[in-house]
């Protein structure tokens, strides 16, 4: 089949070979000066969205509601969104700006370790494909699934957005501790395991599966993304689809459901200007309480 591809950057082109290895071909939409290098391409959206039933975003979360908007895809479109869960200013899922930016019915999540570089390179990698509707997860998985690249599936829409929203975050964190003078093994230890667990507890509050947070989007994409210290973002830089960004879209959606997030502050702090070493004592200091809550 001819699958869509909204974005012709790394990741546009890295999803491009992986439909290819999958026996299919790709159509990427493209509005820069020149089309992606090699993949079939076209400079219309539209036209990408009339001849393509799944279309496949790959544009970063601050763009994806100019992407739809220029592809004006509709309800004969499936459409999954290969992101990062979240529209940073808004803290909108990813998801639903394709759904208030359309005409589209049903729609998906892309999440998971996929490394461009490495896919770009033929690379074995994996991904879950998250949806509520079994003929997206089935579609998507039929594009995908091949030799070089696994797909899972899960009809945990909201947990695999907010893992993978989350990623970032915690993996700027772990950047932040390791570069502390005396930290250790045991810090980050820590922190890896207490940003899983407050995250794991905003993905249970707003109703999806904790245990998400543990599989490909969370975790299996944070040890991709730390490997390659993605995340090591300098104080006061706050690219507009970074981790703080994404921590600040977080902390929205928790404080609307009273749900804790310490280490999802302490980054925010940082980057406004609070002393590495000061966030990490109010973080020790915080009163002893049950691992679990």
């Amino acid at each position: 089949m001819q699958v869509g591809i909204l974005g012709g950057g790394r990741w546009g082109q890295a999803l491009a070979r992986v439909v290819m290895a999958a026996g299919h071909q790709p159509l990427i939409a493209w509005k820069d000066v020149k089309p992606p290098h090699l993949f079939p391409s076209s400079n219309k959206p539209p036209e990408v969205s009339e001849r393509c039933e799944l279309l496949l975003v790959a544009a970063s979360g601050s763009l994806v509601r100019q992407a739809i908007r220029l592809a004006a895809p509709g309800p004969h479109n499936r459409v999954v969104v290969a992101g990062r869960g979240v529209e940073p200013g808004t803290g909108t899922w990813l998801t639903e700006v394709v759904l208030q930016e359309s005409d589209v019915l049903r729609v998906g999540a892309l999440a998971g370790p996929a490394p461009v570089e490495e896919i770009l390179q033929g690379g074995l990698c994996a991904g879950v494909v998250a949806s509520p509707f079994k003929e997206v997860q089935d579609l998507t998985t039929e594009a995908l699934h091949c030799s070089r690249y696994r797909v899972y599936h899960s009809h945990d829409l909201l947990g695999v957005q907010i893992a993978s929203a989350a990623v970032p975050v915690i993996a700027s964190l772990l950047s932040i501790t390791s570069g502390l003078r005396g930290a250790g093994t045991g810090l980050n230890a820590l922190v890896l395991t207490r940003a899983l667990s407050e995250t794991s507890r905003l993905v249970e509050a707003m109703g999806g599966a904790p245990e998400t947070l543990y599989g490909l989007a969370g975790l299996g994409d944070l040890l991709a993304v730390k490997e390659q210290d993605r995340y090591r973002v300098p104080r006061g830089e706050r690219p507009p689809d970074g981790p703080v960004a994404l921590a600040q879209a977080l902390l929205r959606l928790a404080a609307e459901h009273h749900v804790e997030m310490p280490l999802t502050e302490g980054l925010e702090a940082f980057h406004r200007g609070v002393d590495p070493l000061e966030v990490v004592g109010a973080l020790m200091a915080r009163k002893a309480q049950p691992e679990r809550r």
